[in-house]
């Protein structure tokens, strides 16, 4: 679609043109000179990741506009751009699209180091081999007329970390006898985290642990009933994209959105609530935030299980 009156004149097929047409702000074009420059740091690190040529060469610049957290204004736009980790973007985003090229090096970046992080769970070959095939499956093959879940990777912290989150969350959920309730303790969960969030990120989460967690739980209260409850059936019910449709009367993509939806608002509203709270350098906040969105399923199950009484505790 075209840009939105008072955009400027940029030409459309431009990184920026393409950038605006999709975001919904209307910066003035002193803000857009700004964004040019974090679009051209962005396009040359693109670049830089790829020295042989980029796979995919059209919608990237629609797809970062979407991935800008919510809440960001104009005026936020190019510092929120600089936070972005462009290249783990574009990648998942090419591969989302199924290219084949992007297919190989998420293999091979991605998935084939998963063993050190799911052999905390359980070091047998074949269950860490079963793990990495539902990562593949779960990560990049479409349900029914979906997208893949790798699209739910939006930049915010490393595409590694979140990988490696997503293995470790799948790996616990499968030895457990009860999808609500963990075979670990929270001590030993942490231990088996740490080895997907690497030390320096998990001595971050640990430092603010309970600020994260009083400003989660405060977040999540502000979520609606029928959101909460929308999480609920998803998270510790279990129920598929396809089974919520049917249960709400609603098409399969409307619910999928709805949980999309969800998601960022209450990722939203706990960075605007930690941001009022802490006091904490910009590098060191962007960190902890990218570590919490990557690991925001997990989040989101423990923390309403510990609503609902089946479980003691929960760490960011």
């Amino acid at each position: 679609m075209p840009p939105a009156p008072g955009r400027g004149t940029s030409s459309s097929s431009s990184p920026l043109g393409e950038f605006l047409a999709a975001w919904l702000g209307a910066p003035d074009e002193a803000r857009q000179a700004r964004v040019r420059e974090r679009l051209d740091h962005i396009d040359a690190a693109v670049d830089e990741a790829w020295p042989d040529g980029r796979p995919i060469r059209s919608g990237f610049w629609a797809e970062l506009a979407r991935c800008v957290p919510q809440g960001v204004d104009d005026g936020g736009l190019a510092a929120a751009l600089g936070r972005i980790h462009a290249a783990d973007l574009y990648l998942a985003y090419a591969c989302r699209l199924g290219d084949d090229a992007a297919l190989s090096r998420f293999e091979r970046e991605h998935v084939a180091g998963l063993g050190s992080a799911v052999a905390r769970v359980d070091a047998s070959a074949a269950f860490v081999d079963e793990i990495k095939q539902r990562i593949r499956t779960k990560l990049l093959v479409a349900d029914g007329d979906g997208v893949p879940k790798i699209a739910h990777y939006t930049g915010q912290g490393e595409l590694g970390t979140w990988v490696r989150v997503v293995a470790v969350r799948e790996a616990l959920s499968s030895v457990r006898v009860d999808r609500r309730l963990a075979l670990v303790s929270d001590e030993q969960l942490i231990a088996i985290e740490a080895s997907a969030t690497g030390p320096e990120l998990g001595a971050l989460r640990e430092q603010y642990r309970e600020q994260f967690a009083e400003a989660f739980r405060d977040s999540l209260g502000e979520l609606t009933p029928a959101q909460r409850n929308l999480l609920r059936l998803h998270y510790l019910h279990g129920l598929s994209i396809d089974e919520l449709g049917s249960l709400l009367d609603i098409h399969r993509s409307s619910a999928a959105r709805r949980i999309v939806k969800t998601r960022q608002d209450l990722l939203a509203r706990t960075r605007r609530t930690l941001q009022a709270r802490l006091e904490m350098g910009r590098q060191d906040f962007d960190q902890l935030m990218g570590l919490i969105a990557s690991r925001l399923d997990l989040s989101i199950e423990r923390f309403l299980a510990e609503r609902d009484g089946t479980a003691s505790a929960a760490a960011p």
